[in-house]
């Protein structure tokens, strides 16, 4: 061939391929034209071009209540290929596919989403926006079947790939048919095939601006590819191709939970012991030599991992290196990288055994691969060496062995019973586990040591971890098994293993911490369930073995007193107790930052159906600081449910992670897991069952973040840590549940903090329950808790980056240090601080305007309660409202009602209009019921903003309107109702629900099939109205009800709903109910259908203080049958309706165990006057003929039915009039209720009775303890 003709061959062939590399790029469209947003749609003041680049962004003058798109003008798509370039920070962005834009003013859509998000598990994934949340998660491939359920049944991507956000991406998705693929630079990043019944297979493109902290995300190079019916199938095969990841790049680790399914495969390891003595509790020491690749080869080892256990405990060393420690057979050493332990030529395996008691083996195995692919199995059997006794260095490969010749016996191949396969696979060993950092996954830069795995027999389940002033670690078990020091050697490492690492159980009698801090040469140790001690060395032997009792609060266990740590300024403690645990006695209680706390909810709460907390009320979880000088608390925050542990940050603030109600799921007041600024006089709104704040409420504050569900446990600031500086700046929070440790990276936020997280360390199963930073600059944590396996892990950072310590000055200290000085006048009186705060109350800034007002609260309302009502300032008057509506008396409503009457809700941003409705309904709670005519004055400023565009407004005003009886209400509310459209909550993305694949379902469950919560509330509230319901509104409501019920939630979300249609319906005239028995499922049947017998007697006069001494604890022994006997028996039944069955005369007593206690219920039936329901209440008449008649008036469309007073046992018919003939009708302070109707019983008799009203009619009932 001449050169000319290799040119020219050459050159044809170049033409050809640029032809083709043409042609296909000709085949997308671009759909941006690099100059301006020509062919979009979007808010202007969200969206722009900028250098040639789609530029979205949000900042904290110009934020988005929700998310909003740009939306791509082109119309729908079907099958395509889409690619960008993206890059984005401060939140995440996502690119919206086969969606459908559900509000044009709004520009909001709902559909698939490729999400861009910072974390590495989501960046890629498919988010299903307003729909049904993530579906598929980056790495991830996942199937929805024709059921609804997703089910991942594979792997992709590479794991080793790094995205980082604010770097140009190409993001590229492709949809064929049921099929969907995302793609970053090139890699798959999630493969999803649906067949959801709602599945879409056509919609819109747009891209995404997140709600939430200002953000920034830009687009380029904008394409589409829309494919035929031909060509769709060979373009999706191309890219599942071409999107794998390059081999030997892909490094995948295998699941826990199939991690070491190689050990039960062929050949099988044996559980061996000794011949002889099968049962000896002596010590047993065994060795195996092995050979493999000539000694001092420079072929490397690709690969080792290894697995040991023993029935009932054993060390293991290779080559003289200590390998790990067994605490018994469910507990097994399992390395997945055992490289560090192996070499060319000969090793050496040792092991140190012990039994105590019973059948003893031992089992082992190790795998080692060499680079040219060669597999190399060790394993135990009968040919290991066995001796009772060792002498000189038998851990080595050069000691003789030659003597050791006791007798080896095999019990059986690894699987065999009863052993089974201890941390393999499913078997877990009756929910227990042993932990290997193998299977925990840390942030890029750091590594992660399984430091010491905790023998659970005699050392428990550690859940509190601290330092002393020597970088010692101390830990408790959660029960019984004491306090431990732990002590690291100096050059300790994961290669020296559990020989550097010195364990001592302390002589001190105490257990149980929850909480524990090294104060001033002494360790605090906070019990759940019991007082606070102060922990020292009263010998001078260097061990803790004195315990003294500081103040005897007692907790409620998991609920109890919990977190204890230094106070920034190193001269008292900061304690933190749960809801169930009471406040310490007011004898040692020096002061309150939080001037006045009640319960605060302007309508009748619901407890939870489950009885969770019921009569818990306010302050619920709560923090002080406390003086171990003078033994005295200062109560500093409170509102908390279950906070356990608190931290400081670099600026001395103080925080914690609370935690959410489970149950609640689904609900209008279940609160997720959260970040909290525990500022001084914060007030964070936990109330029992329904009473729950919500975080816009102005006496509150919101959360620094809403992560999720969870289960928090420790939480502790990065300080001392040898981390990279954003690193030592975070707050740590440990979620038991999801087995989690969360970076928390705060922001500065006016006066307060944002932040959003990082999943910084995790693994399944991870159960975190402390972590502490050592002197060392690394965080240790601790695994455990509720009995099971527990263990030590540290954290240490091995990358390029600087861990000087961080001293540059924090942004935004100037406000802090403006609230701090604000905070200094908090349960205090001074009299510069009515002038001094004041002016803060007009602040836009929430942080600096709570602490002006708790400030201002603090002093005596005489001084300030007057610039209230000349306040001219609207949100200086909404805060001064609720300040005076707080701590002001009766005679200050109605010109406060007056002064809030004069300002114009409508003309109100969305936050001073909700402050405005709380300021309302604090003076209706506080200061006393309106008058007539405030009433008709407020609702009918009130009633004209119904509906708003805003849910949460609309919520107050629904709360308000049905406190004052607005006649429009019901209407307007069921409205809503019937127009209800869930939206998926903001916290969905935050919580990787795979981490603890049990509880997770359920959540992913409810997120699937989310419940209308907003509408939900609406129908909670409306049930206390009695009177405006027309029959058509009634089965409305109850349809509604039912309706709700389909959709997912939490433990108590059913059960929430039943009571909630049985509470309406107890309201309810018997034909009433009738009528609407078709859709509310009664079986309706006023007529007893069993016996109904006499009391037995004897009766007496009962007292309330009598009969409370047969209820409490003895309603356990109560008998069901004899309480529904007694309450048709008694009478009871002639007026009140109970599970269906009685009168209609009196309220339905089916749900009073929402509500009420068996005292509440005793004092109403023997005290029944004392107090009286405004709808059940006896009236006095007088007639046109003279008679006065006294008894339950009951107006009907053409008569009045006036029911007089009776005595128990007593039948009385009603007296009918016609309503002209009634001259007046006054409130009569006697009850229609009988006082003698318990007299007729014996002890027992009351006891079954009272049970059976609690019981909700169910035989099973909680009160019964079955």
């Amino acid at each position: 061939m001449t050169h000319l003709g290799y040119l020219t061959r050459a050159c044809l062939v170049l033409s050809f391929v640029c032809s083709l590399s043409v042609q296909a790029e000709d085949s997308f469209e671009n759909l941006f034209n690099g100059k301006d947003l020509s062919g979009w749609a979007g808010n202007d003041s969200f969206w722009s071009v900028r250098d040639g680049v789609i530029h979205g962004e949000t900042t904290k003058e110009n934020p988005t209540k929700g998310n909003t798109f740009l939306v791509w003008q082109g119309g729908e798509v079907g099958d395509f290929v889409f690619k960008t370039k993206v890059r984005f920070r401060g939140n995440n962005s996502g690119v919206q596919y086969r969606s459908e834009l559900i509000d044009p003013k709004e520009f909001v859509v709902k559909g698939y989403q490729a999400d861009l998000h910072k974390s590495p598990d989501f960046f890629g994934m498919l988010y299903a926006e307003k729909w049904r949340g993530i579906v598929a998660k980056r790495f991830q491939k996942v199937e929805v079947g024709s059921d609804g359920k997703p089910k991942v049944v594979g792997e992709v991507g590479d794991r080793s790939q790094k995205l980082v956000d604010w770097e140009w991406n190409e993001l590229t998705i492709i949809a064929v048919g049921d099929r969907q693929i995302h793609q970053v630079n090139g890699v798959t990043t999630m493969d999803l095939t649906d067949n959801h019944p709602e599945a879409r297979r056509s919609g819109i493109l747009a891209l995404q601006l997140h709600a939430g902290p200002p953000m920034t995300c830009e687009f380029k190079d904008v394409q589409l590819r829309v494919l035929t019916a031909t060509d769709a199938k060979s373009v999706l095969n191309s890219y599942v191709q071409s999107g794998a990841a390059t081999e030997g790049k892909n490094v995948k680790k295998p699941s826990a939970a199939n991690a070491f399914d190689w050990v039960a495969k062929s050949p099988t390891p044996q559980w061996i012991w000794r011949r002889d003595q099968p049962s000896s509790d002596d010590p047993l020491y065994l060795r195996h030599q092995f050979e493999f690749m000539p000694e001092g080869s420079k072929e490397a080892i690709r690969s080792a991992r290894l697995y040991a256990t023993c029935d009932n405990e054993a060390t293991v060393w290779i080559n003289g290196k200590p390998v790990g420690d067994c605490p018994d057979w469910k507990y097994p050493i399992k390395k997945l990288d055992a490289r560090q332990f192996v070499q060319p030529g000969k090793n050496q395996i040792a092991v140190k055994a012990g039994n105590r008691g019973g059948v003893a083996a031992f089992v082992f195995k190790l795998e080692v691969e060499t680079e040219d692919g060669t597999v190399h199995q060790v394993i135990s059997n009968p040919t290991w060496k066995l001796a009772n006794k060792v002498t000189g260095d038998w851990k080595t490969t050069a000691y003789d062995d030659s003597k050791w010749n006791v007798a080896a016996k095999s019990l059986g191949n690894f699987g065999k019973s009863p052993w089974g396969k201890p941390g393999v696979g499913t078997d877990q060993a009756s929910g227990d586990t042993s932990f290997s950092a193998d299977e925990v996954t840390v942030a890029d830069g750091f590594q992660v040591e399984l430091i010491y795995q905790v023998p659970k027999v005699r050392q428990g389940s550690w859940v509190s971890l601290t330092t002393d002033d020597q970088g010692r670690l101390y830990a408790s078990d959660q029960g019984e098994a004491g306090l431990y020091r732990i002590t690291l050697d100096e050059s300790f490492s994961s290669a020296t293993g559990e020989s550097g690492v010195q364990v001592e159980k302390m002589p001190v009698k105490v257990s149980g911490a929850q909480g524990m801090a090294w104060h001033n040469g002494a360790l605090y140790f906070n019990r759940g369930s019991s007082p606070m001690y102060r922990v020292t060395d009263s010998t001078g032997d260097g061990l803790l073995d004195h315990a003294e009792e500081l103040f005897g609060t007692h907790g409620g266990g998991e609920h109890g007193n919990h977190a204890v740590i230094p106070t920034e300024d190193g001269d008292a403690l900061y304690v933190a107790a749960g809801n169930h645990t009471n406040l310490p006695d007011e004898s040692i209680i020096a002061g309150s930052r939080v001037p006045t706390w009640n319960e605060d909810l302007l309508l009748p709460r619901e407890w939870d159906a489950n009885g969770h907390a019921r009569g818990r009320l306010a302050p619920g979880g709560w923090i002080t600081r406390f003086d171990p000088k003078s033994n005295e608390h200062e109560v500093i925050s409170m509102g908390y449910r279950n906070q356990y542990d608190i931290a400081l940050n670099r600026a001395g603030d103080l925080f914690t992670y609370d935690a959410d109600m489970e149950w609640d799921l689904g609900s209008p007041w279940y609160r997720p897991t959260r970040i909290n600024h525990a500022v001084s006089g914060s007030d964070y709104g936990w109330r029992s069952g329904s009473g729950k704040w919500p975080e816009y409420y102005e006496d509150s504050l919101p959360a620094v973040l809403n992560i999720g569900p969870g289960s928090p446990t420790g939480v502790v600031g990065g300080q001392g840590a040898k981390f990279p500086a954003k690193y030592q700046d975070a707050i740590y929070a440990l979620d038991w549940t999801f087995g989690t440790i969360y970076a928390i990276h705060l922001e500065p936020d006016g006066a307060g903090w944002k932040a959003h997280q990082e999943a910084f360390c995790y693994g399944a199963p991870l159960p975190v329950t402390d972590a502490i930073v050592g002197k060392d600059g690394a965080l240790y944590f601790t695994v455990g808790g509720r009995g099971t396996q527990s263990a030590l892990f540290r954290i240490t950072y091995v990358g390029n980056e600087s861990t000087e310590p961080v001293s540059a000055p924090i942004p935004g200290e100037e406000v802090r240090q403006q609230r701090r000085s604000l905070e200094a006048f908090h349960g205090k009186e001074h009299a510069d601080a009515v002038a001094k705060a004041w002016p803060h109350l007009s602040s836009n800034d929430r942080w600096l305007r709570y602490a002006a007002r708790i400030a201002v609260e603090s002093q005596p309302t005489q001084q300030w309660a007057d610039n209230v009502f000349g306040e001219s300032d609207t949100q200086a008057r909404i805060t001064g409202a609720v300040a005076l509506a707080r701590r002001g008396d009766e005679s200050h409503r109605s010109e406060l009602v007056n002064a809030l009457l004069a300002m114009e809700p409508a003309s109100l941003p969305e936050s001073q209009l909700l402050g405005l409705l709380r300021a309302y309904a604090l003076t209706f709670i506080r200061l006393g019921e309106p008058t007539a005519e405030e009433r008709e004055l407020v609702i009918e400023e009130l009633d004209a903003l119904l509906p708003n565009k805003s849910k949460d407004v609309n919520t107050e005003l629904v709360r308000l309107l049905v406190y004052l009886e607005s006649p429009t209400v019901i209407d307007k509310a069921i409205a809503m109702m019937t127009n209800a459209k869930p939206t998926p909550p903001a916290w969905v993305e935050n919580v990787d629900f795979q981490r603890n694949q049990r509880y997770g379902s359920r959540v992913v469950k409810m997120l699937e099939n989310q419940p209308p919560s907003h509408e939900i509330n609406y129908a909670f509230m409306l049930r206390n109205l009695r009177d405006g319901w027309t029959m058509d509104n009634l089965r409305a409501y109850i349809q509604f009800i039912n309706q709700a019920a389909k959709y997912s939630g939490g433990n108590s979300y059913g059960k929430f709903l039943a009571n909630l249609r049985d509470e309406v319906l107890g309201h309810l005239s018997n034909a009433q109910r009738e009528e609407l028995s078709d859709i509310s499922g009664e079986d309706f049947n006023p007529i007893p259908n069993f016996e109904i017998t006499a009391p037995k007697g004897p009766g007496k006069k009962w007292t309330l203080a009598e009969a409370s001494k047969h209820t409490g604890g003895a309603l356990r022994q109560a008998d069901y049958e004899s309480g529904r006997n007694l309450f048709h028996a008694a009478q009871c039944a002639s007026c009140h309706r109970f599970d269906g069955l009685g009168g209609d005369i009196g309220p339905d007593l089916t749900t009073v165990k929402n509500k009420f206690n068996a005292n509440y219920l005793l004092e109403s039936i023997i005290e029944p006057s004392k107090v009286i329901s405004d709808q059940y209440g006896s009236k006095v008449v007088l007639l046109e003929d003279g008679r006065v008649l006294t008894g339950l008036m009951i107006e009907n469309e053409d008569q009045i039915e006036i029911h007089p007073v009776s005595k128990a046992g007593e039948t009385v018919k009603p007296v009918v009039v016609d309503p002209d003939e009634v001259i007046s009708a006054k409130d009569s302070p006697i009850s229609q209720m009988p006082t003698d109707m318990l007299n007729s019983l014996n002890a027992n008799e009351v006891r079954d009775l009272i049970a059976y009203l609690l019981s909700g009619g169910d035989p099973k009932a909680k009160v019964y303890g079955r």
